[in-house]
């Protein structure tokens, strides 16, 4: 059986430069009535990186959580961009590594309860240095962690960024 809403009126509430949010008015299966709150926001893409048995992991200050998170290099895709040159930026941006071969792993939608946003999580291979250039409102460091040392990262919960784990989960079975 196929559950579907359909929606009767968008009501846009907010519109920043990072998302916006609506209120939209949609009718349940059941032909009832209901609101649902929704975040637009562009996507973001994420790259697992691995060389000499060490990950590049990044860690940075979010805001929202009032703490430094280790990540997979990663970003947001900016409007018109392709979801594989977002991560091969981010590469270069965040890590100073550049990549021969890049792959699609997966199409993750991290919270489809309030969100239509998809971030795709994509594996670098045939890498070689370049030089990191953050954004000019971006501080992080860059670290090549040796993947022991990341599998006890994981088991210690001191990587709790999902698309990160759901990365290296996948990299380190």
């Amino acid at each position: 059986m196929k559950f579907e809403e359909k929606t009767e009126k968008i009501n846009y509430v907010f519109r920043g430069n990072l998302l916006t949010v609506r209120q939209d008015d949609v009718i349940l299966p059941n032909g009832k009535p209901a609101k649902r709150e929704i975040i637009e926001h562009s996507g973001g893409a994420g790259i697992y990186c691995e060389k000499d048995g060490k990950i590049l992991l990044v860690n940075q200050f979010r805001y929202p959580y009032k703490e430094n998170v280790w990540e997979i290099p990663a970003g947001k895709i900016n409007k018109g961009e392709d979801p594989k040159e977002t991560a091969i930026r981010e590469l270069s941006e965040e890590g100073g590594v550049e990549a021969e071969e890049i792959t699609l792993l997966f199409k993750v939608y991290p919270t489809p309860g309030y969100t239509q946003e998809i971030t795709y999580i994509y594996k670098a291979d045939k890498i070689k240095s370049s030089t990191m250039h953050l954004d000019e409102d971006e501080f992080l460091s860059a670290q090549w962690i040796e993947k022991d040392q990341v599998k006890k990262m994981i088991e210690n919960g001191e990587i709790k960024d999902a698309k990160t784990l759901i990365a290296l989960l996948h990299e380190l079975k």
